[in-house]
């Protein structure tokens, strides 16, 4: 059981868990900026400042599971990491094609795409809940 902190300690986790709530709302938006490892520091501190907030940000319908199979199994599963390549490929590729920006500042984006799509295929894979039940099963 993690222990909640208080005072001054607990303001600026406070502060630090919206700010990394907020980086990672970016993160949706902008196909360069990553979204889990904001969503996880954000879950770190709240986790230390209300243990119900936590709760309720686990059970988030969109990024809950990601949240609960990294905290649980260490990794992303590889539906989750599909669906990460194929945003970034899709708003990448679209900004590149449909907008007027420099050919530097694509070039930059581009860049940014490529680095993120590389730190998700780093990451380990979490199982699916029912492949863990099958292999429980087999194994007794």
């Amino acid at each position: 059981m993690v222990e909640t902190v208080c005072g001054a300690k607990a303001v600026l986790y406070w502060i630090l868990a919206g700010l990394f709530f907020a980086l990672a709302m970016i993160g949706v938006i902008l196909p360069g900026i990553p979204t889990t490892p904001f969503l996880l520091l954000m879950c770190y501190f709240l986790l230390r400042v209300s243990p119900s907030l936590h709760a309720k940000a686990m059970a988030w319908p969109v990024v809950g599971g990601p949240l609960r199979d990294w905290r649980d199994q260490g990794g992303v599963r590889q539906n989750v990491k599909r669906l990460a390549y194929a945003m970034v490929t899709l708003l990448v590729g679209s900004t590149s094609v449909y907008s007027e920006l420099p050919v530097a500042i694509k070039s930059a984006i581009a860049c940014a795409a490529i680095f993120g799509i590389y730190v998700v295929a780093l990451l380990p894979i979490a199982r699916d809940n029912d492949s863990l039940g099958q292999q429980h099963t087999r194994s007794t």
